[in-house]
């Protein structure tokens, strides 16, 4: 659900500053949900099941929110990048 929101979220910011710079805003949107959703289940795919292995051991509160919601700070972060590296400089 968190990442489904987030998602939505950078849909719009990518959208708002497609039409600032006057660019097709529904090739950036793409781009924006694409860029945040393969790095995020790369990430789900590769990393988290050493990670809940590790939660299963130690009972952190704070280890086990970071594995449940690393992916979204993954693909958030990516998904920045991308934005301030390309969609800013009008690409």
């Amino acid at each position: 659900m968190v990442g489904s929101i987030a998602a939505l979220f950078i849909a719009y910011w990518y959208y708002q500053c497609a039409v600032k710079q006057n660019l097709n805003p529904v090739k950036w949107v793409a781009i924006g949900v694409l860029v945040y959703f393969i790095p995020a289940v790369i990430w789900t795919v590769m990393v988290t099941p050493g990670l809940k292995d590790t939660v299963e051991h130690n009972q952190s509160v704070l280890l086990g929110l970071f594995v449940r919601f690393a992916y979204v700070a993954v693909g958030v972060g990516c998904a920045v990048w991308v934005n301030f590296k390309h969609l800013r400089n009008g690409s």
